[in-house]
């Protein structure tokens, strides 16, 4: 599926793989699973974007974030939630299965970042530390970086203990017959405006509710958990 940004501009690409497309996590972990690098290069072909020219950043659940260049194309780089560049025809990817794909893009600067946002990455500042390194290294003003929320597991969905709710500001908690649930996309959405982002889209679409359709490792309980690479690339 295709990724829009606000507007819309011709200088950018992003996208998130689906379930018919196959399995696309990478553990974070070397060498890579023969069947998922296939899977990841199978699907970019299709895209029209050359696999060698793709960079995975490793999950680790966190705030790093790397800026990467040519260098770096085809690399598979450990324990990075986010990735930024501003490198032509280089595609910046995080996999997902619930957790939010978060796509950066900076037409001003002609640059872009891509973040991987589970609720842990989310309460300690992925989404802040990635505009943070696109202004320390492009010299981008949050003010003209646009932002698109991809699909993720929703409210309806979402449910957690007091343990993790109490990370969450209450407007962002939900209480259903004794049960928590939070708004991973509200609360994204308050972090970038704080951050200083006006353009932000976010995409209805729950991962759990379109299971058929994407993974979701609430859904699937799948071990070890299966899901979507999401991408995003300057055009060259």
């Amino acid at each position: 599926m295709q990724i829009e940004f606000e507007g819309g501009f011709s200088g950018v690409v992003a996208g998130l793989s689906e379930r018919s497309d196959g399995n696309m996590v990478w553990s974070n972990t070397l060498p890579v699973n023969e069947t998922v690098r296939e899977n990841r290069d199978s699907f970019f072909t299709q895209q029209g974007i050359e696999p060698k020219r793709a960079v995975a950043g490793g999950i680790a659940h966190g705030i790093h974030v790397t800026c990467v260049g040519d260098s770096d194309a085809g690399k598979y780089i450990l324990d990075s939630d986010a990735l930024v560049t501003d490198t032509p025809d280089l595609y910046l990817t995080v996999t997902v299965a619930d957790c939010i794909p978060v796509f950066f893009f900076d037409p001003v600067k002609k640059c872009i970042g891509i973040a991987h946002a589970g609720w842990r990455g989310l309460v300690a500042g992925v989404l802040e530390n990635t505009i943070q390194e696109m202004r320390r290294v492009f010299s981008s003003e949050a003010r003209d970086i646009r932002v698109a929320v991809g699909p993720h597991i929703k409210a309806c969905h979402y449910e957690v203990g007091s343990e993790v709710a109490d990370r969450f500001g209450p407007e962002n908690v939900e209480s259903r017959e004794g049960k928590l649930f939070v708004d991973l996309t509200r609360e994204s959405v308050r972090r970038l405006k704080t951050a200083g982002v006006v353009d932000i889209t976010a995409d209805p679409v729950c991962t759990f509710c379109a299971a058929d359709r994407l993974y979701s490792a609430r859904h699937d309980m799948t071990k070890p958990v299966q899901g979507m690479v999401a991408y995003i690339g300057l055009r060259p």
